[in-house]
């Protein structure tokens, strides 16, 4: 199956808004009818459109999805402070649960991929599993103790040819509590931008393949 165009959205996306930290207004995109969720949690300066392939995807393989800006990102209310990602993280995954989720799954990308992590540790809105795309620790965000304190399965992928990246996403692998499994692709991309390129297809598996074993 190839991957679709970046600028394709999920069949049958909705526009969906859910009140984040400080009141602010979260924006994203919803779709599918399943009750498994993956919630998607780009990184510092991006946006959801990041997440549009594998959005379809996810969908196509029997999963609701949920995409949504950060404070101060896309089309969600300013301003951004990178403390307020964590709390969003919180409010998305309570908002799935409002959905109708029976089990959610959280994916998130550097900064985000730190943020999911400190949600999920957080412990006051469980979830399934984590897949974290280049995750590098940031104190701006949560502290490192309270990230390995996230107790669900836990898939790490990174791209091995950025010496920086990989140490940042080691230095999380060797911190984890539990089950956590780290893939190292021969590239230099990062982020979402793993699931571009020759690697593409064995990334998207990657992630399919961690939520399944988890339902």
């Amino acid at each position: 199956m190839e991957l679709e165009e970046a600028g394709s959205s999920p069949a049958g996306a909705v526009p969906v808004e859910f009140a984040g930290p400080r009141a602010l207004m979260l924006r994203g995109l919803r779709s599918g009818q399943s009750d498994r969720w993956a919630v998607l949690v780009h990184g510092e300066g991006r946006d959801l459109d990041v997440w549009r392939p594998l959005a379809r995807w996810l969908e196509e393989h029997n999963f609701s999805v949920l995409a949504f800006d950060l404070p101060g990102h896309g089309a969600s209310d300013d301003p951004w402070e990178p403390n307020l990602a964590l709390q969003a993280v919180t409010s998305a995954i309570a908002f799935a649960r409002s959905g109708g989720s029976r089990e959610v799954h959280l994916i998130g990308e550097r900064l985000g991929a730190i943020a999911a992590l400190g949600a999920a540790a957080d412990g006051t809105q469980p979830v399934k599993s984590i897949v974290a795309l280049s995750p590098h620790m940031d104190d701006r965000v949560t502290e490192s103790t309270d990230v390995r304190e996230a107790r669900a399965p836990k898939l790490i992928l990174v791209g091995a040819l950025s010496p920086r990246a990989l140490e940042g996403a080691e230095l999380v692998f060797r911190g984890a509590i539990g089950q956590c499994e780290m893939v190292k692709f021969p590239v230099e991309a990062q982020g979402t931008d793993l699931f571009a390129g020759e690697w593409a297809v064995h990334a998207r598996e990657k992630v399919l393949g961690h939520l399944t074993r988890q339902a």
